[in-house]
């Protein structure tokens, strides 16, 4: 005899998965790089490394702010579409090794990750696709 509608509906049950990431709460998202000190909301990889030099950095507060907020983790944008990355990158010479920040020694992705442990946060990283120099940036629109 087949189930009712309500039958079927009332009996779907989310899995294992799904409830430890409903019950995981919210997470706290940092986009944070080389625009942050541009003032340009969509970098085109043509700013130079020297401009990132956070002057009052500290991940420690940022991780009591997640804390105080309730949030059980972080995400970080740790390589933006522009491709600035915020750890010394062997690849690439648009990162911070090529900063005045930590005199080219500092590496953010450490620090959050450091300061994650310290305040017992979930950290997760994030590297974002680059956009190819000169590449048109297309809207939602298409």
């Amino acid at each position: 005899m087949p189930q009712s509608s309500l039958e079927l509906y009332t009996s779907i049950v989310p899995s294992p998965r799904q409830t430890a990431f409903q019950e995981g709460g919210f997470h706290v998202f940092f986009h944070y790089g080389i625009n942050t000190f541009t003032n340009k909301e969509w970098g085109d990889g043509k700013a130079p490394a020297q401009l990132f030099n956070p002057t009052r950095q500290s991940t420690d507060q940022w991780m009591e702010a997640v804390s105080a907020s309730g949030a059980k983790g972080v995400i970080l944008t740790a390589k933006h579409h522009d491709g600035f990355c915020l750890w010394p990158s062997e690849f690439t010479d648009h990162c911070v090794k090529n900063s005045p920040w930590r005199g080219g020694k500092g590496d953010v992705v450490r620090e959050v990750s450091d300061a994650c442990r310290r305040g017992g946060i979930k950290g997760i990283l994030c590297a974002q696709q680059p956009v190819p120099r000169g590449a048109r940036r297309r809207s939602a629109r298409g």
